[in-house]
């Protein structure tokens, strides 16, 4: 009786260490990798490293941020103008990849053309939405799509107040050309306006633009930027009015982990409005931008 149950014991000690090795390990469970999506960067860019030009990052869902920009735009044909904007604009992560940006628009232009006053004021507002659809970290490139509707009440020295109704529809790309380094953004925008008083009058502006940005360190950004555009007397491309090239610099600081503050200026370098003389269009454009925000992330 002791042989048999002596060799069954041995024939279980050489099988236990199998079925031992085949119970489910009692240590807890790897954690899952992080899910990659269009919305999540392992590197962030900030939207204004880039001057004029914008890059497509956009808020994460339930967060929130307020900024205010000063515009300027300086020099036109046969005069003199300065024409100050500020916008202040939230804005909010409001689901997965998808940002709303309401914001209020005030102007004041101080301008004489061909000897006459042609000063004005105006106020507005506008919603920008945008929709993130590749991320840098799937797909090589960031890409944004955004449309922009707003409306301007002008009131012009020696003439009835009218309203201008206008919708951009615009796509932001941006790449990682260095990590940590060196960056770049493609901007395409076509900027479709209806001008009172009634009948309206339609006109449309395409843009198109590109800039570099560099981080010298940690935080600060040096960017350079060349921009088209051109703008038509309809809503389309035709009924050419005239082109402008601009280039300039821009700088972007993120002094604190909630507050940014960033600049650019724009020279026009070539341009041609139609039936004007003049290698500028300083007809529909400004010679001179000027752009400063700041920004807080709440």
């Amino acid at each position: 009786m002791l042989k048999p149950a002596a060799f069954a014991l041995a024939v279980s000690g050489l099988l236990s260490p199998a079925f031992a090795a085949d119970l489910p390990s009692r240590k807890g469970a790897p954690a899952a990798p992080p899910v990659l999506s269009a919305c999540t960067e392992s590197e962030g860019i900030p939207t204004d490293a880039f001057g004029f030009t914008t890059g497509s990052d956009v808020a994460e869902v339930g967060s929130f941020g307020a900024s205010l920009t000063y515009g300027g735009g300086f020099g036109v044909r046969d005069g003199r103008q300065a024409a100050h904007g500020l916008q202040l604009q939230g804005s909010y992560g409001l689901f997965p990849c998808f940002e709303i940006g309401p914001y209020l628009l005030g102007g004041y232009t101080d301008a004489t053309i061909a000897g006459t006053g042609a000063d004005s004021r105006s106020f507005g507002a506008g919603v920008e939405m945008k929709y993130r659809l590749l991320g840098r970290d799937l797909h090589g490139i960031g890409l944004t799509v955004v449309v922009d509707p707003s409306f301007n009440r002008l009131d012009p020295t020696g003439a009835g107040n009218f309203t201008t109704y206008n919708t951009g529809i615009r796509i932001f790309a941006d790449k990682t050309l260095v990590s940590g380094k060196l960056y770049a953004a493609l901007n395409l925008s076509h900027d479709l306006t209806w001008t009172g008083p009634s009948p309206y009058l339609r006109s449309s502006t395409f843009t198109v633009g590109g800039s570099l940005a560099w981080q010298l360190i940690d935080g600060l950004y040096l960017s350079g930027e060349v921009r088209h555009q051109r703008r038509h007397n309809e809503l389309g491309f035709g009924k050419d009015a005239g082109y402008a090239t601009f280039a300039g610099p821009g700088i972007f600081w993120q002094a604190t982990k909630q507050f940014a503050i960033s600049a650019a200026y724009n020279v026009q370098i070539a341009g041609k409005a139609k039936d004007v003389p003049g290698d500028l269009d300083i007809t529909n454009f400004s010679q001179h931008l000027v752009k400063v925000k700041a920004a807080y992330s709440f």
